[in-house]
């Protein structure tokens, strides 16, 4: 269960019109901020779990319902990405992370990592809602991230 204080924050990054850079690209929405700006806004617990460091990025992520986010790589420098599925139902996602294109289907309220240097989507087709992800990108390569876990 989520705690008052994630669900606080969650609501934030949800309204939020004035910190976070907006960015629509592909099927994706995001909204990404340096953790450094959500710093008293998030919760304790959320920091330490997934290992956030103010220089770190947060962001908020999501793909409409019925749609689909095409496997692609990242640009901008990063490695890996730590996808919370914050959403209404279980999302789909689509990676590469082992050599080959897997789908791996993560709970509410779970995350998985994501090689962002592979190719790697998001299949929302046959859901009714949108996949919704809370995002933490450390700027560690993938082996460095999965070791933090």
């Amino acid at each position: 269960m989520e705690s008052i204080e994630f669900k606080q924050f969650l609501e934030f990054l949800r309204t939020d019109k004035m910190l976070s850079s907006v960015v629509q690209l592909r099927k994706i929405r995001q909204k990404l901020y340096s953790a450094q700006q959500l710093w008293s806004r998030m919760p304790a617990d959320f920091i330490e779990k997934y290992h956030i460091e103010p220089l770190h990025h947060v962001g908020l992520e999501y793909i409409m319902e019925h749609d689909q986010l095409h496997l692609h790589i990242d640009i901008g420098g990063r490695n890996s990405n730590i996808l919370i599925n914050v959403g209404e139902g279980p999302a789909t996602v689509q990676h590469t992370n082992n050599g080959v294109i897997e789908d791996h289907t993560i709970q509410v309220g779970e995350f998985f990592i994501i090689d962002t240097t592979k190719e790697h989507g998001c299949d929302n087709r046959e859901n009714p809602f949108k996949a919704e992800f809370v995002t933490v990108n450390n700027r560690m390569f993938y082996s460095e991230c999965i070791a933090q876990f």
